[in-house]
Protein backbone atom coordinates (compact mmCIF):
# COMPACT_ATOMS: atom_id res chain seq x y z
CA UNK A 1 0.00 0.00 0.00
CA UNK A 2 2.88 2.63 0.83
CA UNK A 3 4.34 1.48 -2.13
CA UNK A 4 1.01 2.78 -4.08
CA UNK A 5 0.86 5.58 -2.78
CA UNK A 6 4.34 7.31 -3.01
CA UNK A 7 3.42 5.62 -6.98
CA UNK A 8 0.31 8.33 -6.76
CA UNK A 9 2.02 11.09 -5.17
CA UNK A 10 4.78 10.93 -7.50
CA UNK A 11 2.70 10.45 -10.71
CA UNK A 12 0.29 14.10 -8.94
CA UNK A 13 4.17 16.11 -8.30
CA UNK A 14 4.70 15.29 -12.48
CA UNK A 15 0.91 15.89 -13.65
CA UNK A 16 1.14 19.46 -11.79
CA UNK A 17 4.64 19.91 -13.50
CA UNK A 18 3.41 19.18 -16.93
CA UNK A 19 0.67 21.51 -16.33
CA UNK A 20 2.83 24.40 -14.98
CA UNK A 21 4.49 24.38 -18.69
CA UNK A 22 1.73 24.22 -19.85
CA UNK A 23 0.46 27.55 -18.24
CA UNK A 24 3.39 29.31 -19.21
CA UNK A 25 2.22 29.01 -23.08
CA UNK A 26 -0.56 30.84 -22.27
CA UNK A 27 0.85 33.71 -19.57
CA UNK A 28 3.80 34.58 -21.47
CA UNK A 29 4.99 35.25 -24.87
CA UNK A 30 7.03 32.29 -26.38
CA UNK A 31 8.08 34.27 -29.34
CA UNK A 32 10.87 36.13 -27.67
CA UNK A 33 15.04 35.59 -28.01
CA UNK A 34 15.24 35.52 -24.36
CA UNK A 35 12.53 35.37 -21.81
CA UNK A 36 13.57 35.05 -18.05
CA UNK A 37 10.30 32.41 -17.69
CA UNK A 38 9.89 30.56 -20.95
CA UNK A 39 13.87 30.56 -21.63
CA UNK A 40 14.67 28.33 -18.09
CA UNK A 41 11.62 26.13 -19.21
CA UNK A 42 12.94 25.29 -22.63
CA UNK A 43 15.60 24.28 -21.38
CA UNK A 44 14.20 22.04 -18.54
CA UNK A 45 11.85 20.53 -20.97
CA UNK A 46 15.25 19.86 -22.94
CA UNK A 47 16.70 17.84 -20.11
CA UNK A 48 14.00 15.96 -19.55
CA UNK A 49 13.48 14.54 -22.84
CA UNK A 50 17.39 13.37 -22.47
CA UNK A 51 18.02 12.88 -19.10
CA UNK A 52 15.05 11.23 -18.03
CA UNK A 53 14.61 7.23 -18.50
CA UNK A 54 12.20 6.18 -20.84
CA UNK A 55 11.01 2.37 -19.44
CA UNK A 56 7.08 2.40 -19.37
CA UNK A 57 4.38 3.36 -21.95
CA UNK A 58 3.28 6.33 -19.45
CA UNK A 59 6.94 7.61 -19.69
CA UNK A 60 6.63 7.77 -22.92
CA UNK A 61 2.98 9.75 -22.91
CA UNK A 62 5.17 12.28 -20.83
CA UNK A 63 7.79 12.94 -23.50
CA UNK A 64 5.05 13.11 -25.89
CA UNK A 65 3.21 15.85 -24.14
CA UNK A 66 6.39 17.64 -23.33
CA UNK A 67 6.87 17.36 -27.74
CA UNK A 68 3.60 19.16 -27.79
CA UNK A 69 4.45 21.63 -25.76
CA UNK A 70 7.70 22.07 -28.05
CA UNK A 71 5.51 22.64 -30.63
CA UNK A 72 3.75 24.87 -29.27
CA UNK A 73 6.32 27.15 -27.57
CA UNK A 74 8.08 27.56 -30.75
CA UNK A 75 4.98 27.19 -33.45
CA UNK A 76 5.72 31.23 -34.06
CA UNK A 77 9.74 31.60 -33.59
CA UNK A 78 10.21 28.36 -36.05
CA UNK A 79 12.63 27.67 -33.78
CA UNK A 80 14.78 24.34 -34.21
CA UNK A 81 14.72 22.06 -31.24
CA UNK A 82 17.33 18.96 -31.77
CA UNK A 83 15.51 17.13 -28.68
CA UNK A 84 12.21 16.80 -30.13
CA UNK A 85 13.34 15.17 -33.48
CA UNK A 86 15.70 12.59 -31.16
CA UNK A 87 12.89 11.64 -28.85
CA UNK A 88 9.97 11.26 -31.67
CA UNK A 89 13.19 9.01 -33.81
CA UNK A 90 13.01 7.07 -30.62
CA UNK A 91 9.39 7.09 -29.96
CA UNK A 92 8.85 5.35 -33.56
CA UNK A 93 12.11 3.09 -32.96
CA UNK A 94 10.17 1.27 -29.51
CA UNK A 95 7.38 0.22 -32.12
CA UNK A 96 9.53 -1.53 -34.59
CA UNK A 97 9.73 -5.18 -33.42
CA UNK A 98 12.59 -6.04 -35.62
CA UNK A 99 15.86 -3.93 -34.69
CA UNK A 100 18.42 -5.80 -36.70
CA UNK A 101 19.30 -3.36 -39.95
CA UNK A 102 19.05 -0.19 -39.06
CA UNK A 103 20.74 2.75 -41.07
CA UNK A 104 20.22 5.41 -37.92
CA UNK A 105 21.54 5.85 -34.38
CA UNK A 106 19.68 6.69 -31.86
CA UNK A 107 21.12 9.12 -28.90
CA UNK A 108 19.67 9.21 -25.30
CA UNK A 109 17.40 8.17 -23.49
CA UNK A 110 16.99 5.50 -26.15
CA UNK A 111 18.74 2.66 -27.10
CA UNK A 112 18.58 0.34 -30.04
CA UNK A 113 18.43 -3.60 -28.17
CA UNK A 114 17.20 -3.50 -24.32
CA UNK A 115 15.03 -4.33 -22.11
CA UNK A 116 12.61 -1.76 -22.86
CA UNK A 117 13.52 -1.56 -26.64
CA UNK A 118 9.77 -3.11 -27.33
CA UNK A 119 7.56 -1.13 -25.40
CA UNK A 120 5.18 0.59 -28.30
CA UNK A 121 5.12 -2.99 -30.58
CA UNK A 122 1.70 -4.01 -31.29
CA UNK A 123 2.49 -8.26 -31.28
CA UNK A 124 -1.44 -9.07 -31.15
CA UNK A 125 -4.29 -7.83 -32.87
CA UNK A 126 -6.61 -7.89 -29.70
CA UNK A 127 -8.52 -4.49 -29.38
CA UNK A 128 -7.19 -2.92 -32.87
CA UNK A 129 -10.26 -3.19 -34.71
CA UNK A 130 -12.15 -1.01 -32.12
CA UNK A 131 -9.57 1.74 -31.28
CA UNK A 132 -10.06 5.21 -32.53
CA UNK A 133 -7.61 8.10 -33.17
CA UNK A 134 -8.23 10.29 -29.90
CA UNK A 135 -6.27 12.48 -27.99
CA UNK A 136 -4.53 10.74 -24.55
CA UNK A 137 -5.65 11.84 -21.34
CA UNK A 138 -2.84 12.44 -18.59
CA UNK A 139 -4.98 10.55 -16.40
CA UNK A 140 -2.92 7.06 -18.01
CA UNK A 141 -0.59 8.44 -15.82
CA UNK A 142 -2.39 7.45 -12.51
CA UNK A 143 -2.91 3.98 -14.08
CA UNK A 144 0.24 2.17 -14.14
CA UNK A 145 -1.15 -0.78 -13.24
CA UNK A 146 -4.19 -2.84 -13.90
CA UNK A 147 -4.17 -2.41 -17.31
CA UNK A 148 -5.33 -5.74 -19.57
CA UNK A 149 -4.05 -6.64 -23.40
CA UNK A 150 -6.47 -4.34 -24.84
CA UNK A 151 -5.86 -1.20 -22.72
CA UNK A 152 -2.42 -1.46 -23.15
CA UNK A 153 -2.50 -1.80 -27.35
CA UNK A 154 -5.18 0.57 -28.06
CA UNK A 155 -2.27 2.89 -25.40
CA UNK A 156 0.64 2.54 -28.10
CA UNK A 157 -1.59 2.63 -31.08
CA UNK A 158 -2.29 6.01 -29.21
CA UNK A 159 1.27 7.00 -28.80
CA UNK A 160 2.74 5.74 -32.37
CA UNK A 161 -0.35 7.91 -33.70
CA UNK A 162 0.83 11.19 -31.67
CA UNK A 163 4.26 10.04 -32.37
CA UNK A 164 3.47 10.52 -36.40
CA UNK A 165 1.25 13.48 -36.16
CA UNK A 166 3.83 15.56 -34.39
CA UNK A 167 6.12 14.45 -37.05
CA UNK A 168 3.96 15.87 -39.39
CA UNK A 169 3.62 19.37 -37.56
CA UNK A 170 7.02 19.07 -37.63
CA UNK A 171 7.36 19.19 -41.59
CA UNK A 172 5.01 22.04 -41.57
CA UNK A 173 7.50 23.86 -39.14
CA UNK A 174 10.98 22.59 -40.21
CA UNK A 175 9.89 22.23 -44.31
CA UNK A 176 11.82 25.53 -45.20
CA UNK A 177 14.76 24.90 -43.43
CA UNK A 178 17.75 23.74 -45.90
CA UNK A 179 19.16 20.66 -43.89
CA UNK A 180 15.31 19.55 -43.74
CA UNK A 181 16.33 16.36 -45.33
CA UNK A 182 19.07 15.76 -43.15
CA UNK A 183 17.19 16.77 -40.11
CA UNK A 184 14.27 14.34 -40.63
CA UNK A 185 16.15 11.62 -42.98
CA UNK A 186 16.31 9.06 -40.05
CA UNK A 187 12.27 9.43 -39.45
CA UNK A 188 12.17 8.82 -43.26
CA UNK A 189 14.17 5.67 -43.13
CA UNK A 190 12.33 4.39 -39.75
CA UNK A 191 9.11 5.08 -41.32
CA UNK A 192 9.90 2.77 -43.97
CA UNK A 193 11.37 0.19 -41.99
CA UNK A 194 7.78 0.12 -39.91
CA UNK A 195 5.43 -0.73 -43.40
CA UNK A 196 5.23 -4.58 -42.32
CA UNK A 197 4.77 -3.28 -38.68
CA UNK A 198 2.00 -1.14 -40.21
CA UNK A 199 0.00 -3.62 -41.70
CA UNK A 200 -1.21 -4.65 -38.32
CA UNK A 201 -2.26 -1.51 -37.66
CA UNK A 202 -6.16 0.22 -37.96
CA UNK A 203 -6.46 1.39 -41.22
CA UNK A 204 -7.07 5.45 -39.82
CA UNK A 205 -3.34 4.54 -38.45
CA UNK A 206 -2.20 3.15 -41.84
CA UNK A 207 -3.14 6.48 -43.85
CA UNK A 208 -1.54 8.69 -41.32
CA UNK A 209 1.46 7.00 -41.79
CA UNK A 210 1.49 6.80 -45.26
CA UNK A 211 0.71 10.58 -45.44
CA UNK A 212 4.01 11.14 -43.04
CA UNK A 213 5.91 9.21 -45.08
CA UNK A 214 4.81 10.85 -48.45
CA UNK A 215 5.50 14.66 -46.83
CA UNK A 216 8.94 13.33 -45.60
CA UNK A 217 9.98 11.99 -49.22
CA UNK A 218 11.03 15.67 -50.04
CA UNK A 219 13.67 15.18 -53.37
CA UNK A 220 16.49 17.18 -52.69
CA UNK A 221 17.04 20.89 -54.22
CA UNK A 222 20.94 21.34 -53.69
CA UNK A 223 23.01 23.06 -56.57
CA UNK A 224 26.66 21.91 -56.92
CA UNK A 225 28.96 25.27 -56.31
CA UNK A 226 30.01 26.51 -60.15
CA UNK A 227 32.45 29.24 -61.04
CA UNK A 228 31.19 32.04 -63.63
CA UNK A 229 31.38 31.78 -66.79
CA UNK A 230 32.07 35.25 -67.14
CA UNK A 231 35.00 36.97 -65.37
CA UNK A 232 33.23 39.55 -63.95
CA UNK A 233 33.64 43.30 -65.44
CA UNK A 234 35.86 45.84 -63.13
CA UNK A 235 34.60 48.88 -62.45
CA UNK A 236 35.84 52.11 -64.00
CA UNK A 237 38.57 53.67 -62.92
CA UNK A 238 40.03 57.03 -63.38
CA UNK A 239 43.92 58.74 -63.83
CA UNK A 240 44.67 59.62 -60.67
CA UNK A 241 45.69 63.00 -59.58
CA UNK A 242 49.36 63.38 -59.11
CA UNK A 243 50.60 65.73 -57.27
CA UNK A 244 54.95 66.88 -56.72
CA UNK A 245 55.53 66.66 -52.81
CA UNK A 246 58.16 69.40 -52.40
CA UNK A 247 58.76 68.96 -48.42
CA UNK A 248 57.23 66.05 -46.33
CA UNK A 249 54.71 67.16 -44.13
CA UNK A 250 53.44 70.12 -45.53
CA UNK A 251 50.30 70.76 -47.65
CA UNK A 252 51.68 71.50 -51.40
CA UNK A 253 49.38 73.02 -54.58
CA UNK A 254 49.68 71.98 -57.49
CA UNK A 255 51.23 75.39 -59.15
CA UNK A 256 53.78 77.73 -57.67
CA UNK A 257 51.27 80.43 -57.33
CA UNK A 258 49.29 78.35 -55.18
CA UNK A 259 52.28 77.28 -52.70
CA UNK A 260 52.74 81.13 -52.48
CA UNK A 261 49.42 81.85 -51.82
CA UNK A 262 49.66 79.62 -48.89
CA UNK A 263 52.96 80.68 -47.95
CA UNK A 264 51.12 84.10 -47.70
CA UNK A 265 48.35 82.71 -45.96
CA UNK A 266 50.52 81.44 -43.16
CA UNK A 267 52.86 84.30 -42.95
CA UNK A 268 49.57 86.58 -42.42
CA UNK A 269 47.91 83.92 -39.60
CA UNK A 270 51.34 83.86 -38.21
CA UNK A 271 51.56 87.47 -37.85
CA UNK A 272 47.88 87.75 -36.23
CA UNK A 273 48.69 85.00 -34.15
CA UNK A 274 51.79 87.30 -32.98
CA UNK A 275 49.92 90.41 -33.00
CA UNK A 276 46.90 89.20 -31.14
CA UNK A 277 49.62 88.27 -28.01
CA UNK A 278 50.88 91.29 -28.32
CA UNK A 279 47.92 93.35 -27.68
CA UNK A 280 46.60 90.99 -24.58
CA UNK A 281 50.05 91.53 -23.14
CA UNK A 282 49.68 95.15 -23.56
CA UNK A 283 46.29 95.05 -21.89
CA UNK A 284 47.31 93.25 -19.11
CA UNK A 285 50.31 95.55 -18.25
CA UNK A 286 47.98 98.83 -18.75
CA UNK A 287 45.63 97.04 -16.13
CA UNK A 288 48.34 96.33 -13.75
CA UNK A 289 49.19 99.89 -14.28
CA UNK A 290 46.15 101.56 -13.76
CA UNK A 291 45.55 99.26 -11.07
CA UNK A 292 48.86 100.50 -8.91
CA UNK A 293 47.75 104.37 -9.39
CA UNK A 294 43.90 103.86 -8.23
CA UNK A 295 46.09 101.78 -5.26
CA UNK A 296 48.79 104.51 -4.68
CA UNK A 297 45.82 107.45 -4.36
CA UNK A 298 43.51 105.52 -1.99
CA UNK A 299 46.73 105.37 0.00
CA UNK A 300 47.52 109.26 -0.18
CA UNK A 301 43.60 109.82 0.71
CA UNK A 302 43.76 107.67 3.60
CA UNK A 303 47.24 109.23 4.92
CA UNK A 304 45.67 112.48 4.33
CA UNK A 305 42.46 112.12 6.18
CA UNK A 306 44.44 110.35 9.33
CA UNK A 307 46.42 113.58 9.22
CA UNK A 308 43.24 115.45 9.46
CA UNK A 309 41.76 113.53 12.19
CA UNK A 310 44.82 114.30 14.01
CA UNK A 311 44.83 118.04 13.97
CA UNK A 312 40.97 118.30 14.96
CA UNK A 313 41.55 115.91 17.88
CA UNK A 314 44.45 117.99 19.10
CA UNK A 315 42.55 121.50 18.65
CA UNK A 316 39.76 120.06 20.40
CA UNK A 317 41.72 118.58 23.66
CA UNK A 318 43.70 122.18 23.29
CA UNK A 319 40.19 123.96 23.76
CA UNK A 320 39.08 122.02 26.37
CA UNK A 321 42.41 122.68 28.51
CA UNK A 322 41.78 126.54 27.60
CA UNK A 323 37.99 126.12 28.95
CA UNK A 324 39.09 124.40 32.04
CA UNK A 325 41.88 127.00 33.60
CA UNK A 326 38.83 129.78 32.67
CA UNK A 327 37.06 128.48 35.37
Amino acid sequence: IEGIVLIMVDNLYIFFQLLYLKIITILFPTSDFWHPVVTPSLVYMSQLLTKCAVRTEEDIVKGLFICCLFLDYTSLAQRFVPELANFLLGVLHLAIPSKETQGYSLLPPFVSLGKHSNLLVVSEKSGTETWQKQNISLHVLSRSTGKNKIETNNLRLSCVALALALVQRCTVLYGELPSFREIMGPVRLLLSSLGLQATKYPPQLQELHQSVLEKLDVPGTYRPLVCDKRKPVPLKLYTPKIVKVLEFGRKQGSSKQEQERQRLVHKHRRELKGAVREIRRDNQFLAKMQLAEVMERDSERKRKVKQLFQSLAQQEGDWKALKRKKR
